[in-house]
C-alpha cells in the first residue's frame, strides 16, 4: 500500500478506499471506469426529460428510480438510438459535467458503471448492447 502511495494522490486514493469508491468488480470492459462505483458528479441536462427526475442536479440522483441511467455527455445521438429498446429499464439523460474522460456512461441501479464510452472514441454499439442486455435484460 506504501509503494501504490507514493505514486498516487495519497488523499484521493486514501479516500476512495475509505468510500468503497476502490472497489473493481469484473464485467468483462476493460475502460479503467467500468466495475467502479460512478463518483457522483454535478450535472448540467440538455433537455430535462419529463420521465426523468427534472430537478436533477447531481448524478447519484439518477439512481433514485432504481433504473439504470445511461448519461450521453456529448449529445451523441447514435448512444441514444442503441438504447432504444430499454427505454423501459433504462433512462437515457443528456447532460454536461466537467467530466472529460467519457462522451458516455451506462450505470447499473446500484451506482456501478456497466459501460464507458471514451472522449471522441466511435461507438461500437454491440458493446453496449452487450452491457444492456447483461444488466437489464432482453429489450421491451
Amino acid at each position: 500500500m506504501f509503494s501504490d502511495l507514493m505514486d498516487l494522490d495519497a488523499h484521493r486514493y486514501v479516500a476512495d478506499m475509505f468510500a468503497g469508491m476502490d472497489v473493481r468488480y469484473h464485467l468483462g470492459d476493460d475502460h479503467r471506469l467500468v466495475c467502479t462505483l460512478c463518483p457522483d458528479r454535478k450535472l448540467t441536462l440538455k433537455q430535462p426529460d419529463p420521465d426523468v427526475v427534472t430537478a436533477v442536479t447531481r448524478s447519484a440522483d439518477l439512481l433514485r428510480e432504481g433504473r439504470g441511467p445511461l448519461l450521453d455527455l456529448v449529445d451523441r445521438a447514435e448512444v441514444r438510438d442503441a438504447t432504444a429498446a430499454w427505454t423501459a429499464r433504462v433512462n437515457t439523460v443528456t447532460a454536461r459535467t466537467n467530466r472529460v474522460d467519457v462522451d458516455a456512461l451506462l450505470i447499473r441501479p446500484d451506482g456501478c458503471v456497466a459501460w464507458a464510452l471514451p472522449t471522441g472514441q466511435d461507438l461500437d454499439a454491440t458493446t453496449l448492447v452487450g452491457a444492456l442486455g447483461t444488466w437489464f435484460g432482453h429489450p421491451a
